[in-house]
């Protein structure tokens, strides 16, 4: 039975089987997770976190968050072929081929144009010049392993974390449901809202769209991480050494 709502290249899984993205642990596990991001940004949205924190609370705020992800990712992956009733391979945990790793880096380009260019349009027209709160606290260290620490962890754990839940899990469920747009919207909207910042959340979610434009695309998972991943290394080398650019 093809159920699927919209078609791409011969390698992606069109026909979703009758069964997927249905019942009760699906709808359990995708609404927990959308709202547990929802309810820590809820905070953050409502009023601005104090940015002067220290190196030890920095450090110990990073482990929680690796903790807690690293978990809710482990869930993810081991649950997703039951749920789906695609395999991971299917569902593109597969060696990127260059092709791949082409339109990756495409996607990394445009994410940055895109994401930095609505971020700072929303300035213009607010007047303001507004920064996440996590940057003004990244721009507040000075210890050197703790940048190092937030580095590889915006490098290579965020990227895989969040292209987890908001592009394997969402767009998936989303696209199950309503084709590309459908996934690409659910997944934007939750990827933007994830990171906790009123200003930042609609040029983040346009990134996101990027996103799921990549591994749409590419049907490989690893194609929208190492997007990801590049558009934070540009992002925190700008923090670091362009600073009244960034």
């Amino acid at each position: 039975m093809n159920d699927s709502t919209s078609a791409i290249s011969p390698v992606w899984p069109t026909r979703w089987p009758k069964d997927s993205f249905k019942g009760f642990w699906t709808w359990l596990l995708a609404g927990f997770i959308a709202l547990l991001f929802i309810g820590a940004s809820v905070p953050s949205l409502a009023s601005k976190p104090p940015t002067n924190v220290g190196p030890l609370a920095f450090d110990l705020l990073i482990a929680f968050q690796f903790v807690l992800e690293g978990i809710l990712v482990a869930i993810v992956i081991l649950t997703l072929p039951a749920l789906s009733k695609f395999s991971l391979r299917e569902l593109g945990f597969r060696a990127p081929t260059w092709s791949n790793l082409r339109i990756a880096l495409l996607g990394a380009l445009v994410m940055a144009i895109v994401a930095n260019g609505g971020a700072s349009l929303i300035d213009y027209l607010a007047h303001s010049q507004h920064q996440q709160d996590i940057i003004q606290m990244f721009r507040g260290l000075h210890n050197s392993t703790t940048i190092a620490i937030f580095a590889a962890f915006a490098v290579l754990f965020a990227p895989f974390a969040e292209e987890t839940f908001f592009r394997l899990l969402f767009f998936n469920l989303g696209m199950r449901y309503g084709g590309f747009w459908g996934g690409a919207i659910l997944s934007a909207v939750l990827f933007g809202i994830a990171h906790g910042d009123i200003f930042a959340a609609v040029p983040l979610a346009l990134g996101g769209v990027v996103l799921c434009g990549v591994y749409y695309r590419t049907g490989n998972i690893f194609a929208p991480m190492v997007s990801h991943a590049l558009f934070n290394a540009l992002s925190i080398v700008a923090l670091l050494f362009i600073p009244k650019v960034a």
